[in-house]
């Protein structure tokens, strides 16, 4: 796999690249969300657990933790997604029925660090950000390098806000390739390319799959922690169609394809525009903005429209952090930009042969989108160094340290 496939070109320094790798073993990768405050309330509705996981994907969690508690995934909920490889301390909200005890649930590699009854239902985003703890291995000492990138990201105001390969599939970063057929309605193409792509895959089974298509053969031979593939699978099996087939998966599961097209578009989006401007901060008319808190979180209440009238007071409070401009996250009821970011946007969409209507057509799951926005650049918040090729920094919700850390190593991080 490499940057393109998920349409990233391009970075916003120019210092030297270093000999290294991240995610190399759970320990040298940590997370903490830094969660919004949470009320308690000895008799609330809601139990809110503070869970430390080792190398545990959020959604695989959460449907482990739904089937001990004998409850639908439906009643759990959370604050942010996280990859598998690494340490992550997440909160869980869940709605459990009365008389359910949580008891001991002694799940592998999953500690309990604290338990809270609460009246507020946590929801994705509701955290200011995550703590990152990033050890990179390498036989050379490059603090030294990686201080100068820093330097050179703080001088461009900022590094570019990429979807990192998180976002597309750790493993097998096809998602958006999923999220496209679902778009263009070839419904049944999207579910065999869950189970079988043959660019990434290179098991027994899943080859066999791709040649006889036979679902009850294929449960036989899918190993049991393929979950989600053999969830597929058994709908498969049972219905005789792989009509609304991903109906399976949790919807917020089944939503990470349209997003993860969306992700890829404004990838495309954000290389285009870093050739155009050459730096992270610069406003041009007809942007949209939206102002920033602290960790470069986004207040989404108010839009803000870039004209000849206010592009130097905006650009005078983008360099200071106060505004940033934002992409949209293509969806039925976005609005692009104008100017020469709308150009961009459109031009890339005629690539792509998609429209803004595509993603209010997709049928069967409920997986149509509305769009959203994301800023185009973020600066780390107390980046230190924590000994030998080791940092530590915090980014906003939804910011991806990965594409900070390519910035620093300068290679592809999949």
């Amino acid at each position: 796999m490499n940057d393109s496939s998920i349409g990233i070109e391009g970075y916003s320094t120019t210092t030297p690249g270093i000999n290294g790798k991240i995610k190399y073993d759970p320990d040298s990768f940590t997370v903490n969300e830094i969660p919004l405050e949470i009320p308690e309330k000895k008799d609330g509705k809601y139990t809110v657990l503070k869970i430390r996981l080792t190398n545990w994907d959020t959604n695989k969690f959460l449907m482990h933790l739904a089937d001990r508690l004998h409850i639908s995934n439906k009643r759990i909920t959370y604050a942010g997604t996280k990859d598998k490889i690494g340490i992550t301390t997440q909160y869980f909200c869940l709605n459990l029925p009365e008389n359910t005890s949580i008891g001991n649930l002694n799940i592998k590699d999953a500690e309990i660090l604290s338990s809270t009854r609460t009246d507020i239902m946590i929801k994705l985003g509701d955290l200011l950000g995550n703590e990152f703890i990033i050890g990179i291995k390498s036989d050379e000492d490059n603090n030294r390098k990686i201080n100068d990138t820093v330097n050179q990201i703080n001088e461009n105001k900022g590094f570019p806000n990429f979807y990192g390969f998180q976002r597309f599939g750790s493993i097998r970063a096809n998602t958006h390739k999923i999220g496209k057929l679902l778009l263009q309605n070839r419904y049944a193409d999207a579910v065999k390319l869950y189970i079988y792509d043959p660019e990434f895959d290179s098991e027994d089974y899943r080859k066999h799959y791709g040649e006889t298509e036979d679902a009850e053969l294929a449960l036989k031979e899918f190993p049991e922690y393929l979950s989600f593939e053999r969830a597929l699978l058994g709908y498969i099996a049972r219905e005789k169609t792989y009509n609304n087939a991903f109906s399976v998966f949790p919807r917020n599961l089944s939503m990470l394809f349209i997003h993860a097209y969306q992700s890829y578009l404004f990838n495309r989006i954000l290389s285009e525009r870093m050739k155009l401007t050459g730096n992270m901060h610069t406003v041009m008319d007809g942007d949209n903005l939206y102002s920033l808190d602290q960790y470069f979180n986004p207040d989404k209440r108010e839009m803000i429209h870039a004209t000849k009238y206010n592009l130097d007071k905006l650009n005078n409070l983008s360099a200071a952090g106060k505004v940033r401009p934002v992409i949209p996250l293509i969806g039925y009821n976005t609005e692009l930009s104008g100017g020469m970011e709308g150009e961009i946007e459109t031009n890339i969409m005629g690539l792509e042969s998609i429209s803004k209507k595509d993603f209010d057509t997709v049928s069967g799951d409920k997986m149509s989108s509305s769009g959203d926005y994301r800023i185009i650049s973020a600066l780390p918040v107390d980046f230190k160094f924590m000994g030998k090729n080791k940092v530590g920094f915090s980014l906003g919700k939804g910011i991806y340290a990965t594409s900070l850390m390519r910035e620093i190593i300068k290679e592809n991080l999949d």
